[in-house]
């Protein structure tokens, strides 16, 4: 009755909708062949998308569970998807296939699929929904898609192959990390780019291997996870000023810090004037909490096995897909405190949190 839901995405091909505060099973959603990747919730919260080993886009009713359609012809696995602020589109990629798809969330129907390069990986649309950027693990550019018209733009020549992107609030950088290899000293692995012209504006060498770079609530500050290779974890988390892009120095983040909440994926509801962040890691088997006034972990919260995603209400509560465990852990991060487990499907990865009264779009974070 209260509009709050929290969907779960697992390796035993199904999607789950609960309710976070009783715990209660809503719903389970039964239609894909494969492991499920990933999850999102439209801004509007009509729909969720998830994307599967199957080869599939499926859109759901949150409200039912009723499967709305089922999006095929896909070559692989769909890992990553986005909805556009407005709600109108989302946009799935396919690693394999070397492509992305456009779904009309209005019509339920794909209305575009674009080759981009190889191994396409990590989507942003622009905060005005006007632009879609794809970031590519096996070339050196960003593709840059016209909304609507679908039609390829100048791509974004960066010289770098890349895993993650982000995008500042004012649509006029992007920045990205650099992949395929592990950090050689010399090796800049932290890339910004000009979007007015278009031009890569720095490379930075933060000394380490770079996965994660999420902006921090209010923009200012740029934050890089190190633990990219499975096979070599890293504690050191750095931290970059945004305006002028230096280093403003690095910090040690439990054992293995992984996944931040990021605006555009599993952040849109943190405030602009949060005072920390906060970290999944493998290494502790917890979720670790950073603050931004005086960079320094200020607190640590067991959760299960291989923490992956972690994603936030407004209220600052904190819902952490333990990948091993098979669970969710429920946080009151103001408290520090954990406040539940949830008992979830083999596998979980992605998370999608809806915070909004009945037949109301969420608020905007303040």
């Amino acid at each position: 009755p209260d509009g709050r839901l929290l969907a779960s995405g697992s390796y035993d091909n199904t999607v789950r909708l609960w309710n976070p505060e009783t715990g209660q099973l809503l719903h389970s959603l039964q239609g894909h062949q494969g492991e499920v990747e990933s999850v999102s919730f439209s801004p509007d919260g009509r729909l969720l998308a998830s994307g599967s080993h199957d080869n599939t886009v499926r859109l759901w009713n949150p409200d039912t569970g009723q499967l709305l359609r089922s999006l095929q012809g896909h070559e692989g696995a769909v890992f990553s998807e986005s909805f556009s602020p407005d709600g109108r589109w989302v946009a799935t990629s396919n690693r394999r296939s070397a492509e992305v798809s456009v779904i009309d969330t209005e019509r339920l129907v794909e209305v575009a699929r674009i080759r981009v390069g190889r191994q396409p990986h990590d989507l942003a649309f622009s905060s005005d929904s006007g632009t879609l950027y794809v970031c590519q693990e096996q070339e050196p550019f960003v593709s840059v898609i016209e909304v609507g018209t679908w039609k390829q733009k100048a791509r974004l020549e960066i010289g770098r192959a890349q895993h993650d992107i982000s995008i500042s609030s004012d649509n006029r950088e992007l920045w990205f990390t650099v992949t395929n290899r592990p950090y050689k000293a010399g090796d800049p692995r932290v890339g910004v780019i000009d979007l007015t012209t278009g031009k890569r504006v720095a490379l930075i060498d933060a000394g380490a291997n770079a996965h994660d770079v999420t902006l921090s609530p209010d923009g200012r500050v740029a934050w890089v996870t190190n633990s990219g290779f499975v096979h070599m974890p890293d504690a050191r988390v750095d931290y970059l000023d945004v305006a002028s892009r230096k280093a403003l120095g690095a910090i040690q983040v439990g054992k293995y810090p992984f996944h931040s909440p990021k605006r555009g994926r599993d952040g849109n509801y943190v405030p602009k004037n949060a005072p920390e962040m906060w970290f999944s890691d493998h290494g502790l088997k917890a979720v670790v909490a950073v603050s931004l006034i005086n960079p320094r972990v200020i607190a640590s919260v067991p959760v299960g096995a291989e923490p992956y995603h972690v994603t936030s209400t407004p209220a600052g509560i904190l819902f952490v897909a333990n990948h091993r465990s098979d669970t969710v852990t429920i946080i009151d991060g103001s408290r520090r405190a954990m406040l539940g487990t949830l008992k979830v499907s083999r596998g979980p990865h992605g998370l999608a949190v809806l915070v909004h009264a009945v037949g109301k779009p969420p608020a905007a974070p303040q």
